[in-house]
């Protein structure tokens, strides 16, 4: 008992905190994991618009510096003109009016001109490296004529920072090999890019329009210039990292990924903190476990040795409880021995109910010979008759003797068809015996014949016709109909119909009502509750009982009753 109390206990304890730690370990995962993303997707959206401000300032910047701003026009002038002085004036403006530009946008770094025929670049605001490619840069996005680069080193060799680039080809009108490059301040993009204090692992990388990675803080698991799958949705796996994205208005994407131990920090840490509870809570279970074995062993073990001696039938031996137990054994005891006491009595009902059995088996008996004696009795009586040419004494015993055959027959069922012939001697029996004509008609659908019913309920009817409604009535000759007729396909009707005395409105609906008075003031007494106790007993709920009668006019007495199949007959 002490180890199934202790694992009653421990199921107990366990039931709980598994029950509610799988339900807050669900709700806690979704706040912290909500935490999380949150805090990673509002940084990475203000990245992302970051990054799209500043080529928004390159674009805007470098409007100035094509051939349909101003400075772009004294560039093409400076290209095309053949004269120094002019020239020397016109390069002295530019460098001042780039400076300018420069000193006005903070978030600017390198500028220049670069003409691809020549390999040389012009009108550069600080130095560029001798080994650059800006067409071989790594391509971020490209949109009408803007083509975005980054994030790369700076092409400034003082510098060695990563720095965003937009190129944009200057149309000029004789020619077409001059670009614009301008890039971002040396100290933009780092700015930018480490502004998460909510996750401190969490690291960035460039997708380019054709799901090329661009730029990667994680060169080692997300490898610069790798085709990524950009089918993912957010907050989905790559490579064990939980990695969220967004979409620039230039099609170029930025994407955030976070290490899933980084991720799932917190929900670990809570996970460890349920387990030492539960553990806590488990050795605190087994402990009031072996305070409560200890607590009600005693009185168990005492209660089990009264047990045995009740077994062995040493009644009058058993203890009595000790004062100091709890409350509930003491009503236990209490209890067992008045269970006791009622033992005792129950052993001497036994024994007389054996006795009242024995008699009850003996009266059984005499009940089943009284019918065989009654029938042989009969027998004889009929054959004597006819030794002495009496036929008509023959054919009234023969007569009640298939009747009282049939009534006193086995089963509560009979066939439509036995019915009708029982009631067919019971009406010759009571032609001889009342001396006023009446008719009995029975008509009976062949189809109908083989149906059980209840037995013996066409008689009672019949008789109360014959005795109560025809009896009295005198003058005309009394006709009873007996009609058997299918009402539908679950369901006879069995009508008894005279042209007897009748009886009132009043009478009828008492009848109906089960009053056993008015049945017997108007002679359908013992028939008619009979009747109706077989209906209940049988049909309970899909049988019923109509009357109709009128005074002077006669009685229509209709049982609807339901078809049984062939199966159920036990069963009603």
């Amino acid at each position: 008992m002490k180890n199934r109390l202790i694992v009653l206990l421990l199921l107990c304890s366990l039931f709980p905190l598994v029950f509610i730690g799988s339900i807050t370990y669900s709700s806690m995962y979704a706040i912290l994991k909500n935490r999380s993303e949150k805090g990673i997707t509002s940084n990475l959206h203000n990245v992302r618009l970051s990054f799209e401000n500043t080529l928004s300032q390159l674009n805007h910047a470098s409007q100035q510096l094509v051939f349909e701003g101003r400075i772009g026009n004294k560039i093409n002038a400076y290209l095309t003109t053949s004269n120094l002085f002019e020239k020397k004036q016109l390069y002295e403006e530019i460098e001042s009016e780039i400076s300018l530009i420069h000193f006005t946008n903070p978030s600017l770094g390198l500028i220049f001109y670069y003409i691809a025929e020549t390999n040389e670049t012009i009108f550069q605001n600080s130095h560029v490296r001798e080994d650059f490619n800006i067409f071989e840069l790594p391509l971020l996005a490209e949109q009408l004529k803007f083509t975005y680069y980054g994030p790369h080193l700076s092409l400034n060799p003082l510098d060695g920072y990563k720095v965003l680039s937009v190129v944009r080809k200057v149309e000029f009108p004789n020619r077409d090999d001059v670009y614009l490059y301008m890039e971002t301040d040396f100290k933009l993009t780092d700015r930018i890019l480490n502004t998460d204090d909510m996750v401190k692992d969490t690291f960035y990388f460039f997708v380019d329009t054709n799901g090329r990675i661009a730029y990667s803080e994680n060169e080692e698991d997300f490898p610069a210039g790798s085709l990524i799958d950009m089918s993912y949705q957010e907050a989905s796996m790559q490579k064990d990292y939980y990695v969220f994205e967004e979409l620039s208005n230039q099609s170029w994407r930025i994407v955030a990924a976070i290490s899933k131990s980084t991720y799932e920090r917190e929900i670990n840490r809570w996970i460890s903190q349920f387990v030492f509870f539960a553990a806590l809570s488990l050795i605190v279970g087994c402990l009031l476990a072996f305070i409560i074995w200890r607590m009600i062993y005693s009185p168990l073990l005492h209660l089990q040795k009264n047990i045995r001696r009740l077994k062995n039938g040493r009644m009058s031996e058993l203890p009595s409880l000790k004062e100091n137990v709890a409350l509930e054994f003491a009503e236990i005891h209490h209890e067992f021995s008045t269970m006791r006491l009622r033992i005792d009595e129950l052993i001497t009902d036994i024994d007389h109910n054996a006795e009242s059995r024995r008699l009850l088996e003996i009266e059984n008996l005499l009940y089943k010979i009284n019918p065989h004696f009654i029938h042989n009795t009969l027998d004889t009586i009929r054959w004597q008759a006819r030794v002495n040419g009496q036929h008509e004494t023959d054919k009234l015993v023969s007569t009640l003797n298939r009747l009282l055959h049939y009534n006193l027959g086995k089963g509560q069922m009979a066939p439509i068809e036995e019915e009708i012939a029982a009631l067919k001697n019971y009406v010759m029996l009571q032609g001889v015996r009342y001396n006023f004509q009446f008719d009995v008609q029975i008509q009976a659908d062949p189809d109908l014949l083989k149906l059980p019913v209840p037995r013996f309920i066409l008689q009672p009817l019949v008789e109360n016709s014959i005795s109560h409604g025809l009896k009295n009535k005198g003058g005309d000759q009394g006709v009873i109909e007996v009609i058997v007729r299918e009402e539908n396909a679950t369901h006879i009707t069995i009508a008894v119909r005279d042209n007897g005395y009748g009886m009132t409105e009043d009478e009828v609906e008492r009848m109906l009502a089960g009053e056993d008075g008015i049945a017997s003031r108007t002679g359908m007494g013992i028939g008619w509750q009979y009747v109706r106790r077989m209906l209940e007993l049988n049909f309970p709920g899909t049988a019923s009982m109509d009357i109709q009668s009128s005074l002077g006019k006669g009685t229509i007495i209709t049982l609807c009753l339901p078809i049984v199949v062939k199966g159920e007959e036990q069963g009603a």
